[in-house]
């Protein structure tokens, strides 16, 4: 399946505006301004399960005529068009994931989702009287804003919106939606093993012969890297001990300030152990680059450009990490979708060109399945 068009009513610049879509990349061209970054944000508020979907009066096109507003409350409406693909198979989790949200049954098959944030019926009556006070539109959407955005809500819709269905939040956290901003600090997203985004790939990766060996049956999989992982823990316990026994005396010292400020009490005393298991050791990797003269540098003093390409490798082996079944059972993501906004801001044109052909290349492979990039 792929996301083959998008209708957009009243959200920033976009009064009324359709866009299709290709399956693949997509490549938005547009001046400063045109929108490109909140095209991007209004499928976020469709398909991002876990973003940020509350508005804010900025977020309404501004062009509404002030009879409009006297009419009714304005209402943001976003609707996404989701197609079969051509080489599709109609077994796959693909039907099954928008399977409630179907449009079109025949093949292609059509799917629907739609994002609306409105004022609910009940308090309609009292916006058109305080609306009818209203002098003029500057006066309008200062009443919106003071007393009636915060009454607003949102909901998905599943389907033809008419019907008025909330779309099945299981089905909705299949897909995996992922956005690059232009602005971003890459060293607190990725550099050390304490992010998440560094940590999860780390997790995956891990023993990943073991678990790419279709040779192997899964329980036998399991219980080698159960296996590895007791013996990393039964050496680690040895450094710890090596560790307690150099701290034998300096840890008596420390200690003994407790019971001259009262922390040791009611034959309560505080004490230093633990233990480290694999996961625990990623807290002290570190992504270091390493040139073909053996010379070592961390990735901190890195271009801006070349952190963020391996920023980039590392958020698509998290949407690998994400879709694979076998590790997340149930929890895999079904439909990976990458939006980057601006490569230009980070990378060289020739960068820019490698980036986007090995984009192509991953599609194919269908690791991520559709691909958004302004520029």
């Amino acid at each position: 399946m792929y996301i083959s068009k998008i209708d957009i009513e009243n959200f920033r610049n976009f009064k009324n505006k359709e866009i299709e879509f290709n399956d693949g990349v997509n490549v938005i061209i547009g001046h400063n301004n045109a929108g490109k970054s909140n095209l991007i944000k209004a499928l976020a508020l469709v398909l991002d399960f876990q973003g940020t979907k509350r508005l804010e009066i900025d977020d309404f096109n501004k062009n509404i005529t002030f009879d409009e507003l006297k009419a009714s409350p304005p209402k943001i409406s976003i609707s996404i068009k989701i197609n079969q693909s051509c080489d599709e198979d109609l077994n796959s989790d693909d039907l099954v994931t928008v399977g409630n949200w179907i449009t079109k049954l025949n093949e292609p098959y059509e799917a629907s989702l739609t994002y609306e944030f409105f004022l609910p019926e009940k308090e309609k009556i009292n916006y058109l009287e305080a609306i009818a006070t209203a002098s003029d539109l500057n006066m309008a959407w200062k009443t919106i804003k003071h007393d009636f955005i915060r009454l607003y809500t949102y909901k998905v819709w599943g389907g033809d919106k008419i019907t008025q269905t909330i779309a099945d939040s299981e089905s909705l956290q299949k897909f995996d939606f992922q956005f690059l901003d232009a602005i971003r600090d890459v060293e607190r997203d990725m550099l050390t093993g304490k992010n998440t985004l560094l940590r999860n790939v780390l997790d995956f990766f891990m023993d990943y012969e073991i678990k790419s060996d279709t040779a192997k049956a899964e329980e036998d999989k399991k219980s080698e890297i159960k296996m590895k992982k007791q013996d990393f823990t039964d050496s680690a316990d040895v450094l710890i001990c090596k560790l307690q026994e150099r701290m034998k005396a300096g840890k008596g010292q420390i200690l003994s300030y407790a019971k001259d400020t009262g922390a040791a009490f009611n034959k309560a005393n505080p004490n230093f152990e633990g233990s480290v298991p694999d996961v625990e050791m990623f807290s002290t990797l570190k992504l270091i680059v390493e040139y073909e003269t053996g010379i070592k540098i961390p990735a901190t003093h890195n271009g801006l450009g070349y952190n963020n390409l391996i920023f980039m490798s590392l958020l698509l082996s998290k949407m690998q990490v994400n879709s694979d079944g076998k590790y997340l059972g149930s929890n895999a993501k079904v439909f990976p979708i990458l939006a980057i906004e601006e490569p230009e801001a980070h990378l060289h044109p020739a960068m820019q060109c490698q980036f986007l052909k090995f984009l192509k290349k991953n599609k194919t492979e269908k690791k991520v399945r559709q691909i958004f990039v302004t520029t």
